[in-house]
């Protein structure tokens, strides 16, 4: 089984406060995104990389690439304005010869080969068109009677409902398809979705869900950096102690 990874980068980071892009942020002494691209450099399935970067990104991008030892990313590409258009950027670069595709957030940069193994090998059951990570949701999730505009501290409107705690998972990354759904689904793109499951949901394909580590968070806010590297420390302590 071959497995091309398309990393996404082209991500602003708006919540960060920093003045680069957080993918560039330092994390344990490496780049956030150097983090996830050596899990799958590791992975002895991967054989391609195709990161979609910032188009004023590409350069800074490749030189990480070259400098952490990314072998098998070859090409990055400039991503697009959403997050599906920066995947769309990145298919015509796939390999043919590759059975699966995984997505990753290059702003996710503590998924486990542990984790990464068992989606793919989710993913690569013929009754799905592919699989994602998730992790159960643990607070009560409530709706709002309509949409709203407003903030922090203020009066949201209505509550006109709880959902069920026992059937909500949030999503994560690597999401894993085989690849000619994937691409089928691309080719009829006419509408933005949050996630690749969601398109390939909405093209009528049939996606399982693996439960991942609730420590594969998104790098958004300065507190996610934090806990990061509390986590990181808390792996090297145990990895010492083995």
């Amino acid at each position: 089984m071959q497995v091309a990874v398309v990393v996404l980068a082209a991500g602003q980071g708006r919540r960060m406060g920093a003045n680069i892009n957080k993918i560039f942020l330092d994390l344990a002494g490496k780049p956030v995104l150097l983090h996830s691209l050596e899990v799958f450099q590791r992975a002895p399935q991967v054989s391609q990389i195709v990161v979609a970067a910032a188009a004023d990104e590409l350069e800074q991008i490749s030189a990480l690439l070259a400098a952490g030892g990314i072998t098998k990313a070859k090409t990055v590409v400039e991503g697009g304005s959403t997050r599906l258009r920066s995947v769309a950027a990145a298919l015509p670069y796939i390999s043919c010869a590759v059975d699966l595709v995984a997505v990753h957030d290059g702003a996710r940069p503590l998924i486990s080969a542990e984790d990464f193994a068992a989606v793919l090998a989710a993913a690569g059951d013929v009754r799905v068109a592919g699989a994602i990570l998730a992790a159960p949701v643990t607070d009560t999730i409530k709706t709002l009677s309509a949409p709203t505009d407003k903030g922090r501290g203020e009066n949201l409107g209505l509550v006109s409902g709880s959902l069920r705690r026992d059937l909500l998972w949030r999503a994560l990354t690597p999401q894993v398809f085989a690849i000619e759904p994937l691409l089928e689904a691309y080719s009829t793109l006419d509408k933005d979705f949050t996630d690749d499951a969601a398109l390939l949901a909405a093209a009528g394909k049939d996606i399982a869900l693996v439960w991942g580590s609730e420590e594969n968070i998104k790098i958004t806010t300065p507190l996610d950096l934090r806990l990061a590297e509390l986590i990181l420390k808390e792996r090297e302590q145990n990895c010492q102690a083995e």
